[in-house]
């Protein structure tokens, strides 16, 4: 699946530079939601970020116009995803909590429709930008405690902080980008949607269930997939056309 991402993105990626032109450069942040869904352990969010610097080239050439309303964009940001997470344990006699917090490189390609808008004074666009991205895991920090209801000093209680992110979590995902905007002369701004393929952890979450407590068989298990990074995230661009 990876190999089949990254070689669907470079055929796109050539195909598009072959005929573009670089119209501008410039810089984009923004902060939102982000969380881990699909994973067995009750999520929250947290903050997400994104910040970096773009590229753009665009198809001035095009005889068509939705060609030259088109836009072939990427950069690099430095992005942070992460969740905050709670699981029941020992027969809801105890709760495991905390939260991973991870920032990550992120290489985006995004194909970008701009549309002039229908109002009288000229200069307002509309856009929607739709793509692929490389992230690889920098750094980050994990927090980890389990908390015994009734027993809060027990001996089996442990409490982690600190601790770093990426001794638990995969350094690398492959993200779809998805965001809509408005753009108005060298400003934008754009809510985008970020969504990993890759699962956070390769350790899966394994629930014995009561069938099974009784019957003593191993079959009955319930296997959990983990979670994958998410984040929705509101964005202010500026950028510097090339004249």
């Amino acid at each position: 699946m990876k190999k089949i991402l990254v070689t669907l993105t470079l055929l796109v990626t050539l195909s598009f530079a072959a005929q573009a032109q670089l119209i501008n450069f410039g810089f984009r942040g923004g902060a939102g939601m982000g969380v881990h869904v699909d994973d067995i352990a009750t999520n929250r969010p947290i903050l997400a970020a994104n910040l970096g610097g773009f590229i753009s080239f665009g198809f001035t050439n095009s005889e068509s116009i939705i060609g030259q309303n088109l836009m072939l964009q990427t950069g690099l940001n430095l992005i942070r995803r992460g969740s905050k997470f709670e699981e029941v344990l020992d027969n809801v006699m105890s709760i495991r909590e905390g939260a991973y917090r991870a920032y990550y490189a992120q290489l985006p390609i995004l194909v970008t429709y701009r549309q002039e808008l229908p109002i009288r004074e000229p200069g307002h666009f509309g856009f929607v930008s739709v793509g692929p991205a490389v992230n690889y895991g920098l750094f980050g920090f994990a927090d980890d405690r389990k908390i015994s209801r009734g027993y809060p000093q027990s001996d089996w209680n442990y409490k982690i902080e600190n601790d770093p992110v990426f001794d638990h979590l995969n350094r690398l995902d492959v993200s779809f980008l998805l965001g809509v905007g408005y753009e108005w002369q060298d400003l934008s701004v754009m809510l985008q949607l970020d969504y990993g393929f890759l699962s956070v952890k390769n350790e899966i979450d394994v629930l014995k269930t009561d069938q099974e407590s009784q019957s003593y068989h191993t079959s009955d298990v319930l296997v959990v997939p983990q979670g994958n990074n998410f984040a929705l995230l509101l964005t202010v661009g500026y950028q510097f056309p090339i004249r």
